[in-house]
């Protein structure tokens, strides 16, 4: 239902990425190079279910964490190669938190994954809910990934908001208010347990929620199309570890 429109914008960056290719083969007449069309994109295994998925995207945060990424899928002949169509296997639903980059954490090339960021990494917005369902429903994307991280402002705000009583200006509330059950859940805990509950918690609820919506996820779950899972980013390591 997207796809004219979708077509027709990205249509003008193929006829720009064309260009490009055509002066590199030209080049290539001259000197002998090889032209971008022929470069070898990535080695990566292409995968068709969310078990292979997981799998891939664990292997790259090793390599992340190890300080071995091989930041395949990043050149200019992957760019030409992903002009005209895209279909990101997995999608991550993560924090705008700077320090927390999905496609660098998961040692992942261009048109690899489908990255929706905000603040708390939640998709009670039918916007964000809606990107979401794009993904799944016309990219085929086989893995939802929710991906909470150490430190979570957001998660911080929540409980400040929930447990003090602390009213922020503008609209930061609204990011923070689906945070807020999360923010609830951990108020007998030790103060020091807080947080990180809080921000576990939080994964596990848009999992939850997003396991159950009805339109579009739901039934790709169902039918063995789409895995969901919940997952926590260590800020001070690098590791990703999987909470579902």
């Amino acid at each position: 239902m997207f796809n004219p429109s979708r077509r027709a914008f990205l249509a003008k960056g193929a006829v720009a990425t064309g260009g490009i290719l055509a002066g590199a083969a030209l080049a290539g007449c001259s000197s002998g190079a090889t032209t971008l069309a022929a470069t070898t994109t990535t080695t990566f295994p292409h995968v068709t279910n969310g078990a292979d998925a997981l799998a891939r995207l664990v292997a790259g945060n090793g390599r992340f964490v190890s300080g071995r990424p091989t930041n395949q899928g990043r050149t200019s002949a992957r760019l030409v190669e992903v002009a005209d169509h895209q279909d990101p296997f997995a999608i991550i639903l993560g924090c705008s938190d700077s320090r927390v980059s999905p496609e660098i954490v998961f040692d992942q090339g261009v048109g690899d994954l489908f990255v929706i960021r905000v603040a708390g990494n939640t998709a009670i917005d039918p916007v964000l809910l809606g990107s979401i369902e794009y993904s799944v429903a016309e990219l085929g994307s086989v893995l939802l990934m929710v991906l909470g991280h150490e430190n979570c402002g957001a998660v911080k705000g929540a409980l400040s908001e929930a447990l003090k009583g602390t009213a922020y200006p503008g609209d930061i509330g609204s990011f923070l208010s689906p945070v807020v059950p999360a923010a609830q859940s951990v108020a007998t805990l030790p103060v020091t347990s807080q947080l990180d509950g809080a921000i576990k918690q939080n994964v596990l609820n848009q999992v939850q929620a997003l396991s159950s919506s009805a339109a579009i996820i739901q039934p790709a779950v169902a039918a063995g199309k789409l895995t969901i899972v919940g997952a926590e980013y260590t800020l001070t390591t690098g590791k990703v570890t999987i909470l579902t």
